[in-house]
């Protein structure tokens, strides 16, 4: 009997499930940087919606359902690092420390611009959500390439990225338009 091959196969197995595990880990610190993002522009739009005049109520009516996008963008993030959870085997107690650990390499790129929804007027309120943003698509699109995804986990970050993309836009057209 050959003792050889099968402690070989039972190295790289275990190898290969280790990796698994070290990814996932990752993923997750990824997802929740990003859930970190969401609720930091929700509040950001909340914030600025609050702030307006009820003349302004085209602009409220655009950062609230902003910040509803954001929401929506928290519970699907969630949901996945709830998956992950399950494939690490975490009990209630692992999976709360884990979203709430060490912030990432993406959040602390967000968080150099985190105070974005700021400005005295209109045009300069504007201004820094279009630019805040961008930076949320640009934080978004190196979460994509941090770490290996699976395939349905990359399609939903890059939904995401497309809904931030045309949110941007709508901020832009809105500041061309002069606040209207």
């Amino acid at each position: 009997m050959n003792y050889s091959g099968t402690w070989q196969f039972f190295l790289v197995a275990s190898v290969q499930y280790l990796l698994k595990m070290d990814n996932l880990k990752k993923i997750l610190e990824v997802l929740n940087d990003l859930i970190r993002i969401n609720k930091d522009r929700e509040e950001g739009y909340v914030k600025v919606s609050r702030e307006l005049t009820p003349a302004e109520h085209n602009l409220r009516s655009s950062f609230e359902r902003k910040a509803q996008e954001s929401r929506n963008n928290i519970i699907q993030l969630e949901h996945v690092t709830d998956e992950i959870h399950q494939q690490l085997n975490y009990t209630e107690e692992q999976a709360q420390e884990a979203n709430q650990g060490m912030t990432g390499r993406i959040y602390k790129l967000w968080s150099e611009i985190k105070d974005f929804f700021s400005g005295k007027d209109k045009p300069s309120v504007l201004k820094s959500c279009a630019d805040g943003e961008a930076r949320a698509k640009t934080c978004y699109e190196n979460a994509l390439e941090e770490v290996q995804l699976p395939e349905k986990i990359y399609a939903l970050l890059n939904d995401q990225i497309s809904s931030i993309d045309a949110s941007q836009r709508e901020i832009k057209s809105l500041l061309e338009k002069g606040g209207q």
